[in-house]
């Protein structure tokens, strides 16, 4: 089993040295503190780098969903023949029955 140095861990991982100390201190990086430096194991480097892949992509499916669906919803609303208004309500005609205004 392989260890690396910070400066190991973030040249496999195609980050900043800085940022992968930021990760281990916090705690999203599985490493150990041994004395003043941090020692990570390759295996769970592969594991934090395939959970990430994992997450982004589930990130990226629910996105392209999501604008499938408004795309849907605007093509839908677009493609609509119906009117949006309400019909004019058809008035009796007007003739006799009406009454002449008095003065």
């Amino acid at each position: 089993m392989r260890t690396y140095d910070v400066d190991e861990a973030a040249d496999f991982l195609k980050i900043d040295r800085e940022t992968a100390r930021i990760l281990a201190a916090g705690g999203s990086l599985p490493g150990a503190k041994v004395g003043r430096s941090w020692v990570f194991l390759e295996t769970d480097l592969i594991e934090f780098l395939k959970d990430r892949v994992r997450q982004q992509t589930s990130e990226r499916r629910a996105e392209e969903a999501a604008r499938s669906e408004l795309q849907g919803t605007i093509q839908a609303y677009r493609g609509r023949t119906t009117p949006r208004r309400r019909p004019l309500p058809q008035l009796p005609e007007l003739g006799s029955e009406v009454a002449p205004a008095e003065v």
